[in-house]
């Protein structure tokens, strides 16, 4: 089998292509997973409202800027 110029380059081209959709693809899905990370370990003071990230994975954790232990919530309520 012999391929002509013609066959080459639409082969590079669709090759090229499809690399470029699976990286798209790939990407998308790693900043997605990472963005879910870090609304995981987002917690909001429940007395002085400092938004902070909380790298430990307890149940109660201590706000950086006024020093009170806080409930990890997902929905954001105070108190």
């Amino acid at each position: 089998m012999e391929l002509n110029l013609n066959e080459l380059v639409t082969a590079v081209l669709m090759g090229s292509v499809l690399l470029v959709a699976f990286f798209s693809v790939a990407s998308r899905f790693l900043h997605a997973r990472a963005e879910r990370r870090l609304v995981r370990m987002k917690a909001v003071c429940r007395l002085c409202g400092h938004a902070f990230i909380s790298p430990e994975s307890g149940k109660i954790t201590d706000c950086p800027a006024c020093g009170k232990p806080n409930l990890r919530r997902r929905n954001g309520r105070l108190g």
